[in-house]
């Protein structure tokens, strides 16, 4: 069997993969922070700007998921990426460009198709660059590119709309006059093109834990699922509401100070963007220690266990946001659920690796992805705007929303977190007895 490469240049291949994962976040949700103008400019209602927001990239990133994560068990996943981004980075820039909502809705999904390649070759080539005793803190340094892309989108939005000016129209040289908001989007896409050539550095890991010619198909991959139906199961919803929860706030969190407190779409994004970046990498980066030191110490149930400390810090944060008297109050509270949100959702990827074969590994984070986008990405948005547009009636009512849709979702990633605890245990044993014979056969 092949030894693991050299840790340095396997953390160099993180730094890297995290600085891409940063920019696919950065693209995906910069829209958040141009909620409210899009609205203005194409004269649409929330349920219109949630499709776009949500289903318009969801349901592509949930359609091509699963054939690039059976690309990735088979393939070069390193080219994957590198087309990967050059792909979603100008759909970004057509985003700016569209002319209409059907427009700017293809552009969208777009991003969705080119984005769906990044989990599952980004997480399969971390395992196989990293040996399962430290796998969780590459994956978690790796999983900060959600809350630091997140953070970013408002972040540099929100500097590019200081230097764009606080105007409606903008001038952007061969492109003349335009929205200023259109400039954010294809000003913000330009990037990616030059992390698609830094991607060509990297070198594609050789496959660890199984032989070199060993590609299951699809039928494989289905049959291992049904052996483990409860742990899989588990994990998968359990991280389904953990996204539906972060994504929930990525979506709609900028809207919510801008209708509770009065803030501008330019001040949301540079407080919003620092305490989203900072509380969200510290969550991964505690939940990789912790997840780490749960496997050196053989705890049962492994790195599922990690969930189970990230629901009451939800429950606490959610009536915190609901009943903030003031800006402060709501900061300190979302900064609490995305420090949650970033420990339960970091841990998910190396849970899953602990029980899935290295050639099925990109199916088994696509799936995830799957569901997370189903229901993070997809309904999350659109249920939200739902509530407020034919619930309560009117956009001010966010804040009730949120506790309403929300508060349900956390009961249930609670409930199946404590009930797959076992399953997940045994799949994991499993697993690892199987490779142990593995290695004895190859002696």
């Amino acid at each position: 069997m092949a030894a693991y490469p050299r840790a340095a240049y396997g953390w160099c291949v993180v730094l890297i993969l995290l600085m891409v994962g940063i920019t696919s976040y950065l693209d995906r949700y910069l829209i958040s922070l141009l909620v409210e103008p899009i609205k203005a400019d194409l004269g649409i209602s929330d349920t219109a700007i949630s499709f776009l927001q949500g289903s318009a990239f969801a349901l592509f990133y949930v359609a091509f998921g699963l054939p690039f994560g059976a690309l990735v068990d088979r393939a070069n996943r390193r080219n994957i990426l590198v087309l990967g981004i050059l792909l979603w980075s100008a759909m970004t820039m057509a985003c700016g460009l569209a002319q209409d909502y059907r427009q700017l809705f293809i552009a969208r999904a777009g991003v969705g198709i080119g984005e769906a390649c990044l989990a599952p070759a980004a997480f399969s080539l971390i395992a196989d660059y990293f040996p399962p005793a430290t796998r969780g803190r590459a994956m978690s340094v790796y999983n900060m590119a959600n809350y630091l892309g997140v953070g970013a989108s408002l972040l540099v939005g929100g500097l590019v709309l200081r230097w764009l000016g606080d105007a409606p129209v903008t001038v952007m040289p061969l492109l003349g006059v335009m929205p200023t908001w259109k400039a954010v989007f294809f000003l913000v896409g330009l990037p990616g093109v030059a992390l698609a050539l830094v991607m060509l550095v990297v070198r594609e890991a050789p496959r660890m834990g199984g032989a070199a010619d060993d590609r299951p198909g699809f039928a494989a991959f289905l049959a291992h699922l049904r052996g483990h139906r409860a742990a899989y199961g588990a994990v998968y919803l359990a991280s389904a509401m953990t996204a539906f929860v972060g994504l929930t706030f990525a979506a709609w969190g900028p809207s919510f100070f801008i209708r509770s407190f009065g803030m501008k779409p330019m001040a949301v994004g540079l407080t919003l963007g620092p305490v989203n970046a900072v509380a969200g990498a510290l969550g991964c980066l505690a939940s990789g220690w912790i997840s780490d030191r749960l496997i050196a110490r053989g705890r049962p149930g492994g790195r599922f266990v990690v969930p189970l400390l990230w629901w009451p810090l939800a429950v606490v944060g959610l009536l915190l946001l609901a009943w903030a008297p003031g800006q402060g109050v709501a900061l300190a509270a979302l900064a609490l659920i995305t420090f949650g949100s970033g420990l339960g959702l970091a841990s998910i990827a190396p849970t899953l690796q602990a029980i899935t074969p290295n050639r099925l590994r990109g199916r088994a984070i696509s799936l995830h992805f799957i569901f997370s986008g189903l229901l993070g990405m997809g309904l999350a948005p659109t249920l939200i705007a739902l509530v407020t547009d034919h619930v309560f009636g009117t956009p001010a009512a966010l804040r009730g929303a949120l506790l309403v849709v929300l508060g349900p979702v956390v009961l249930i990633g609670l409930a199946a977190t404590i009930l797959g605890q076992r399953p997940y245990e045994r799949a994991r044993r499993t697993l690892s007895d199987n490779q142990a014979t593995q290695m004895d056969q190859t002696r």
